[in-house]
């Protein structure tokens, strides 16, 4: 007769076994209806008003009724415009409190006509301020 050989026993690391069980734990609480379910009402404090900013303002750019762009005071073609203003103005900024440009838009305006003017403050790297005022 044949003798079997033993195989040898190897041993299961168990070092890491732990963390994979809470990480199963709280990845099934993280993910479980029950904690979605729950969910907090909370009356946040409302401001009587709002703080103006104190930061320098280094361009402003506007719409008005028709439609018109207005980069500083001054009339211009496009959104492009108002990009290249934007970008020459901040080219010698370092702070992020030199980056501010205030923007005024016409509430009865469609989106189409001010949401391109919004794009080119952001592409030319400046921080947008919008600018409104309070309605009866």
């Amino acid at each position: 007769m044949k003798r079997r050989k033993k195989r040898p026993s190897v041993p299961v690391p168990t070092a890491s076994m732990g963390d994979i069980a809470f990480l199963l734990i709280i990845f099934f609480l993280v993910c479980s209806d029950t904690s979605k379910e729950r969910s907090m009402s909370l009356d946040l404090p409302q401001s009587g008003y709002v703080e103006k900013t104190k930061v320098s303002v280094a361009a402003r750019v506007s719409i008005d009724k028709e439609g018109i762009l207005y980069f500083d005071g001054q009339p211009v073609e496009g959104p492009k415009d108002i990009e290249w203003g934007v970008r020459a103005v901040l080219a010698n900024t370092v702070a992020d409190d030199q980056r501010h440009v205030q923007f005024t838009c016409d509430a009865a305006l469609p989106k189409d006509q001010f949401e391109p003017v919004i794009k080119a403050i952001a592409e030319a790297g400046g921080i947008l301020e919008a600018v409104g005022e309070k309605r009866e």
